[in-house]
């Protein structure tokens, strides 16, 4: 059989590499980021070096893989090129970041082979923890703790009353807010427990069992958090564990559960150390195959030039189109309200009284690289001031709108109806409203969209007033 040395797979691995790193350089900056601007994600500066050192502890299993490239990969590597190109259309990062990181694995796979993965499969998957995902779950786990803290708090007979995520006790009222949802202990939690996992038991029920705990732990640890500082707080008549102790108290509890989980953990550690035998490795590739990886890179590039082409299409936004839009409404006051929405980087906004109905728009174009519509860091209302205490989607002529009811610490209640418009159709869901997008830009209407907030007890007013202009 003609033979080829392995310099010509490795050749080809880098080829690849570069293309990698010129179709996704947008997601990786996009990730690097991230993981810059918010606190949960700092860990993920240190996945890369764990990873590094990961191959390095087994380096001499490098001695005995057989290097054989499964070029099968190039379906799977070609997917994750599509896939990008999805995410970019639709503006949904976690899709980018995901497909970058499925791709580099894909092109591992694609040239060293299976035995290469079967070996080094871990630190391939740990990996992953580079992609920062998981603020979704933000909303779900403040009701998660506020859900425990109450059951618990009642156990002790302490009088509680829950409003929203406002809860009461007799003599003062804590608010379950996003920072103390514990997003960032649970994803650091879910990490190190998987490596520690990963270290320590080869069985696989042990392995998977960890991990488990290491996902539960810390939802409870935080409720149970929760609870202390609620009971501290009432038992002390808020003197203690209100403001910044609170959370001087929480990094002490969490650090004592995650060494506690730890400790526990050390019961059934298992020996993870692998013998490696003499066995000297081929180290070579067929010149057949060498062929067909040169057509995966030719048809990796082809995905990457359609993404160029796509984006060449330019419409730039006017500077005036919002205020333009809206000026033959009616009475125009400008104002601001305390429920305002805390959204990130919006081309143009504008908030006021319309003939006395009060409703905000922001207006969003995707020729402006920061600007997304629909995003995990926009709060449609704002969380310092109001908690959610219901949530309906209500069916219009135009499509489906969302209405939530808000409620403040002294009780105060409004309703706010909201909405994405894009090319004049509602949609209340993120998908949709993405989807909506990423057809509008293929129709080179660039996705242009707004975000549409209004006070009302009911839709009817705002109905008429937006009706001229489609919103």
């Amino acid at each position: 059989m003609n033979q080829k040395p392995l310099s010509s797979l490795l050749l080809l691995l880098s080829t690849l590499l570069i293309v990698w790193l010129f179709s996704f350089w947008a997601a990786l900056s996009s990730a690097v980021s991230v993981w810059s601007s918010s606190e949960t994600f700092k860990h993920c500066f240190f996945i890369l070096p764990l990873v590094l050192y990961l191959f390095y502890e087994r380096k001499q299993e490098l001695r005995i893989v057989n290097f054989a490239p499964n070029y099968w990969l190039g379906f799977a590597l070609l997917f994750t090129f599509a896939l990008n190109l999805a995410g970019e259309l639709l503006g949904i990062n976690l899709i980018t970041h995901a497909s970058a990181y499925l791709a580099l694995v894909s092109i591992v796979w694609l040239c060293l082979g299976n035995d290469f993965i079967k070996k080094f499969w871990f630190p391939m998957l740990f990996l992953g923890f580079c992609v920062p995902f998981g603020e979704e779950l933000v909303p779900i786990l403040q009701d998660v703790t506020a859900y425990l803290t109450v059951e618990l708090v009642k156990l002790i007979g302490i009088p509680i009353y829950r409003d929203g995520l406002y809860l009461y006790v007799p003599n003062g009222t804590f608010l379950v807010a996003e920072a103390c949802a514990g997003i960032r202990f649970l994803i650091a939690s879910f990490a190190l427990g998987t490596l520690f996992a990963y270290l320590n038991y080869r069985t696989r029920w042990k392995f998977f069992a960890f991990i488990v705990a290491s996902l539960l732990v810390p939802i409870i640890a935080n409720g149970i958090r929760a609870f202390g500082i609620v009971a501290i707080g009432y038992s002390t008549d808020m003197e203690h564990a209100v403001g910044a102790d609170h959370l001087v108290y929480g990094w002490f509890f969490f650090a004592f559960v995650l060494l506690l989980l730890f400790g526990i953990g050390q019961i059934g550690q298992e020996n993870t150390r692998i013998e490696v035998s003499s066995q000297q490795p081929d180290g070579n590739v067929t010149r057949t195959s060498l062929k067909q990886g040169v057509v995966v890179v030719l048809l990796a590039l082809a995905i990457p030039l359609y993404a160029v082409s796509i984006n060449t299409q330019h419409v730039p936004p006017n500077p005036e189109h919002l205020r333009d839009k809206i000026s033959d409404l009616g009475r125009l006051q400008e104002r601001n309200f305390d429920w305002q929405p805390m959204l990130v980087s919006p081309l143009q906004t504008w908030s006021g009284n319309i003939d006395s109905l009060p409703i905000y728009f922001a207006y969003y174009h995707t020729d402006n690289n920061e600007s997304e519509l629909v995003s995990g860091l926009n709060r449609y209302f704002n969380i310092d001031i109001y908690t959610r205490k219901s949530f309906s989607r209500v069916s219009t002529d135009k499509g489906l709108i969302n209405r939530v009811e808000l409620v403040d610490v002294s009780g105060k209640q409004i309703s706010l109806f909201y909405w994405f418009s894009i090319d004049n159709k509602r949609t209340a869901g993120s998908l949709q409203t993405k989807v909506n997008q990423a057809l509008s830009k293929l129709n080179a209407d660039r996705g242009e969209g707004y975000f549409v907030a209004v006070e009302a007890q009911d839709l009817s007013q705002a109905e008429l007033l937006l009706a001229p202009i489609g919103l």
